[in-house]
């Protein structure tokens, strides 16, 4: 059933209503010259071939009833979400008919039919059925060979009467304006006239006569131009009934705004990046100030060690003395008292020995005499024989000879060993070559380690004294003249790429780079100087190139970053332009590419030329001259640990070789002692057994006499005590003069020290140094003697002068580390650093730099920051999250008419269709609101610094996903920011009492014909409510065109559809395919066959169906 077959309904064709009766077009598209088309005021079909022109008379038509703001030429073949295509205002007034390459200067251009001056012009003409007659027209005119729209000259024309093209084409000349726009004004007076691209004038009167209800509504006729197949009641509303949201204007405002705020956090960041750099600096000050301080301090103190030797040894000897007085008082009494014992004692020996000598006793002296002398010879002999047994032990001779026999074969033994050349070091022995290999090598390293530390830097030793020297003469920092090495580093997740890289940037690593100002200066001071070792440098120009393109994402340049600063740009085009080079993990893969490197460092360099270097493992650090010297400096630690162990472990060898050397020296030189010697000098045995006859002897003397033998036994007593009371006075009087000579010795001492302190005139020392060196010495001895007292002063000296060294070293070191950050900071930062010098001497200035920045500048920017964070939060973003919460309520205030458009027709027999607005954002829509939130909500008061931080990085993120370019993110902004999309259209089937009886989601559940009704009922519905007048039920103005209409659509959807337009009143002008002429024939009363058999020109012939007025 249809709508003209609903019970009860009738359709009559509304009168006083305006219709589009006829259209004029000169000179449009390849329409050349003048063509009417009348249109019948029943309906009308345009019919014709694909590319005959259909589409160029309704897009003629468009271009007069809506505004340029609004057209979209074609749309219907574009696509209801389609571009604006290659049609254009320009483009219809040349008239465009085909494409052509142009050679010369290689693009494709527009061929046209009027390539020169042109009129163009349409014309439309309403009829309302009865005596009215309105007529619009557009007049262009385009001078010479012009297509630029700018050069275009238009005028419009609203006459309520008859107008003509033909006549009006007399109005335009070839003069300046091309239109005359004064004559055509007194031609028609009563005429609403407008040109210069200012209509709104002509389309207040357009939409005032024809009784159109707004812009809206010509939009929406516009729109529905193109509104073939339409699938859902959500694309209907979407596209035709809902204008783009404000949100992307908002947001749009927003990014260029954001613009403002981001430059005030721009200048907050890097003042806080200079605050950073300078509270290194000023530590790095306060370092130096310490060390300076420590040396100072450290040589002071040493200087004084002397004076306060002096005054300690005064004080120690003194001390001294007094002990020592006592102890030579004590010496002198007890010598008196040995002496007198001494006297006695020998006093008593003489008694005996004359007591003796009366006993007859002179043959027992005599005995006594011969037996010491044997004895003493015996021992020497034993002596002598132990002494021979362990020289001989000593060169690995353990038997000792007991006999003369033995020692004849002992010296037969030596004399055939003396016979052999002697024994001499092998310099040849491996052991001596690797011990000489391995100090060579520890020596080498650590003159790397020491270079290491003293530069930082993994450029060789030579090179680096160059450079030195060269900033010298220059008058620059070190850091100044780089070597390019220094300013690259490999990536940390490409660090086992580091042996390969390595291996190419090779050459440019040890590549001195000088800036062009310093150019003439360092080449004149190079080719004076005999460097010692090769040198390349190469000069930086302020100006440098962007770096190229890479050539795959397998790039070595990829793998690698450059150090920030005045060298980036150049170091970073030099890579790109000469070392754009893959990096592979086989050589099989070398074949992909023109140049690659392996990861075990196979260099292709071109088709044909391959290079491998294994001096050197690729994998050995100490080899690598890249970036930060750790690893380095970590590898040749581990070497001199290799290096320390292999010579310790060759040094023993050697010294074994050297111990067997000097053994075989030594048995030799005791051999050859041994063969000059007779058995008689060690033959201790014969003269023991001589001691012991003559003890018999005396035996068999004094047991003959009895007084003999007491006198003898009192001798021997008194003789023992002499000799012991002999040895003790021998030892008082040592002791004395020893006593003596240690208080002449305190004496001068005293005397010493005395004078010492004199010349140095410094008199009493500061309380504080003294207890300082008091505390020094203690740490030496605790407890001091006047003997000790040189030895611990020099070691006091000796650790306050490598004290001293060492905080130099720190001072030096801290100073060097000041002077490369104040330069890097003067690099980053010129102008806030102008009156700075990149010294150490300087920072004081840097100091106050930090503490303006701390005080004044940084918090002042960062308040001004947040206080434009919280007004750009607040406006800018609140706004724009406000629009979009606001968004669902005014789509329902927008629909709310077209409900009460839809409540004065019948959908079905006593059925009536309402549109319901439903709320569905999706989760990534849901996600941005909540940024919005967490952006334009909260609390501001208590907000500090940190918290803006994270307010503004989530604002930046999302402006920069507003503003990017990129489809993902050009995507997500359509989905969050296009509030039509947050809302789907459900539609209620109701009865008279609003009682809802049925509800379908955009059309889902429904058969296709059910969906198509739907869709198309709620369109004319939308139309109606736009183009009828407050208190009429029918449309004002009839006219609704559809391009390309049902052109896929089948006999029911097409009758279906055209029975929904004509129930509501309106009159149909279709552009469509021939073959639905016989299913349109009932709403139609005339078609126009649209023919373009050349290609170039169309034509217009009519079949009428009925008569026209």
């Amino acid at each position: 059933m249809t709508m003209l077959e609903i019970e009860g309904l009738e359709v009559l064709e509304p009168t006083a209503q305006w219709r589009l009766a006829e259209v004029q077009l000169l000179n449009w598209g390849t329409f050349d010259g003048l063509h009417r088309v009348p249109i019948a005021r029943k309906g009308q079909l345009i019919t014709g071939s694909s590319g005959s022109g259909k589409s160029s008379l309704l897009d003629g038509i468009a271009a007069v009833l809506t505004p340029d703001g609004l057209l979209q030429f074609n749309a219907a073949a574009q696509g209801a979400g389609g571009g604006r295509g290659d049609r254009s205002i320009v483009s219809y007034v040349r008239g465009a008919w085909s494409k052509t390459a142009d050679e010369e200067q290689d693009r494709v251009v527009s061929r046209f039919l009027r390539p020169g001056t042109v009129v163009s012009g349409v014309l439309l003409r309403y009829h309302d059925g009865a005596d009215a007659v309105v007529a619009l027209a557009r007049l262009m005119f385009l001078k010479g060979t012009s297509t630029d729209k700018g050069d275009l000259r238009d005028a419009y024309l609203l006459e309520q009467g008859e107008l003509d093209l033909e006549r009006l084409r007399g109005f335009v000349t070839s003069g300046a304006n091309g239109i005359d726009t004064r004559a055509l004004q007194r031609a028609h007076p009563k005429a609403v006239l407008t040109t210069s691209g200012k209509h709104a004038k002509f389309y207040a009167r357009l939409q005032s006569v024809l009784g159109i209800g707004g812009d809206n509504a010509l939009q929406l006729l516009h729109r529905t131009q193109s509104a073939k197949n339409l699938g859902s009641l959500d694309h209907l509303f979407r596209t035709f009934m809902l204008d783009r949201p404000a949100t992307f204007a908002i947001a749009d405002n927003a990014v260029q705004q954001f613009g403002e705020l981001d430059a005030a956090h721009r200048h907050v960041v890097d003042l806080r990046r200079q605050r950073d750099a300078l509270m290194v600096m000023r530590e790095l000050g306060d370092r130096y100030d310490d060390a300076s301080a420590r040396a100072t301090a450290a040589g002071e103190l040493r200087d004084l060690v002397r004076q306060f030797e002096a005054r300690e040894r005064l004080r120690l000897a003194r001390q001294e003395r007094a002990a020592a007085e006592i102890a030579a008082q004590q010496a002198s009494a007890a010598l008196a008292v040995a002496r007198e014992a001494d006297e006695a004692a020998a006093d008593d020996h003489r008694l005996t020995q004359q007591a003796l000598d009366r006993a007859g006793g002179a043959d027992l002296v005599q005995l006594d005499v011969r037996i010491r002398d044997v004895e003493r010879e015996a021992g020497q002999r034993r002596a002598r024989l132990e002494r021979l047994a362990r020289q001989l032990a000593d060169v690995g001779i353990e038997r000792v000879p007991g006999t003369e026999e033995q020692f004849a074969g002992l010296r037969a033994l030596a004399e055939d060993e003396l016979r052999q050349p002697p024994a001499k070091l092998d310099m040849e022995h491996p052991a001596v070559q690797r011990l000489a290999r391995s100090t060579e090598r520890r020596r080498r390293i650590d003159d790397e380690l020491r270079a290491l530390r003293d530069s930082r830097s993994n450029v060789d030793a030579r090179r680096l004294g160059v450079r030195s020297r060269l900033a010298e003469h220059l008058g620059v920092p070190e850091r100044a003249v780089p070597f390019a090495g220094e300013l690259l580093e490999v990536l940390p997740g490409e660090r086992r790429w580091t042996g390969a890289i390595e291996r190419v940037l090779r050459p440019l690593a040890t590549t001195l780079l000088v800036r062009a100002e310093h150019l003439a200066a360092a080449r004149r001071w190079i080719d004076a100087e005999s460097l010692g070792t090769r040198l390349v440098f190469e000069v930086v120009e302020a100006d440098v190139p962007s770096p190229r393109s890479l050539a795959s994402d397998a790039s070595l340049v990829r793998k690698v970053v450059v150090a920030s600063g005045n060298f980036h740009d150049w170091l970073a085009h030099r890579l790109s332009e000469q070392y754009d080079i893959a990096c592979v993990e086989t050589a099989d893969e070398l074949d992909r590419f023109a140049r690659a490197v392996t990861i075990r460092g196979q260099v292709k360099r071109s088709a044909t030329r391959y290079e491998k270097d294994d001096t050197h493992a690729v994998d050995d650090p100490t080899r690598w001259l890249l970036g930060s010297s750790e690893a380095r400096l970590e590898a040749l630690l581990a070497q001199r640990v290799d290096a320390d162990a292999e010579a310790k472990e060759a040094h023993r060898e050697v010294e074994q070789l050297q111990a067997d050397v000097e053994l075989s020296t030594r048995r030799r030189q005791q051999l050859s002692q041994l063969v000059t010697e007779s058995w008689e000098q060690y033959d201790a045995s014969s003269a023991a057994a001589r001691v012991a006859q003559l003890e018999r002897q005396r035996l068999v003397l004094t047991s003959a006499s009895g007084d003999l033998k007491r006198a003898a036994a009192a001798e021997q007593e008194a003789r023992v005590a002499a000799t012991a009371a002999r040895a003790a006075a021998d030892e008082a009087l040592a002791a004395a003069r020893a006593a003596v000579r240690e208080l002449e010795g305190l004496a001068g001492a005293i005397s010493e020290a005395e004078r010492s302190i004199a010349a140095d005139g410094r008199g009493e020392l500061a309380p504080e140094p003294v207890e300082q060196l008091e505390a020094r010495f203690r740490e030496v001895r605790r407890r001091m003697t006047l003997a000790e007292l040189p030895a611990a002063a020099r070691e006091v000296e000796g650790r306050l002068g490598r004290e001293r060294e060492r905080a130099i070293g720190e001072r030096d070191l801290a100073a060097q580390d000041f002077a490369a950050a104040a330069t890097s900071f003067k690099e980053k930062w010129t102008v806030a650093s102008a009156d700075l010098v990149a010294r150490v001497d300087d920072r004081a200035g840097f100091r106050a730099l930090l503490e303006t920045i701390e005080a004044n500048d940084l918090p002042s920017q960062e308040q001004s920051f947040r206080r434009l964070l919280r007004a750009k939060s607040s406006d800018v973003v609140g706004f724009l999250r406000k629009e979009l919460l606001d968004a669902p309520k005014e789509v329902r205030e927008r629909i709310a008419p077209v409900n009460e458009s839809l409540g004065r027709s019948q959908f079905d027999r006593d059925r009536f269709l309402r549109i319901r607005v439903k709320l569905t954002r999706g989760d990534v829509v849901q996600r941005f609101m909540q940024e919005l939130a967490r952006i334009a909500e909260g609390s501001w008061d208590d907000e500090d610094a940190a918290s803006a931080e994270r307010r503004f990085e989530v604002l930046a993120q999302l402006m920069a996903r507003l503003g990017s370019s990129e489809p993902a993110d050009r995507k997500w902004r359509e989905l969050c920011l296009d509030t039509r999309l947050h809302v789907s259209f459900l539609a209620e089937v109701v009865d008279r009492a609003g009682l809802v009886l049925e509800t379908y989601d955009s059309g889902a559940s429904l058969s296709g014909g059910q969906q198509q009704k739907l869709v198309v009922f709620c369109l004319a519905a939308a139309l109606r409510y736009q183009l009828t007048q407050e208190g009429s039920e029918r449309p004002r103005y009839g006219t609704v065109i559809l391009d390309e209409a049902f052109d896929k659509a089948d006999s029911s959807y097409t009758r279906m559809a055209m029975d929904i337009f004509v129930e509501f009143g309106f009159h149909m002008v279709l552009a469509t395919p021939l073959k639905l002429l016989q299913t349109l024939e009932p709403y139609i009363g005339g078609v126009a066959v649209v023919q373009n058999p050349t290609q170039r020109q169309s034509t217009v012939d009519q079949l009428g169906f009925e008569r026209s007025r």
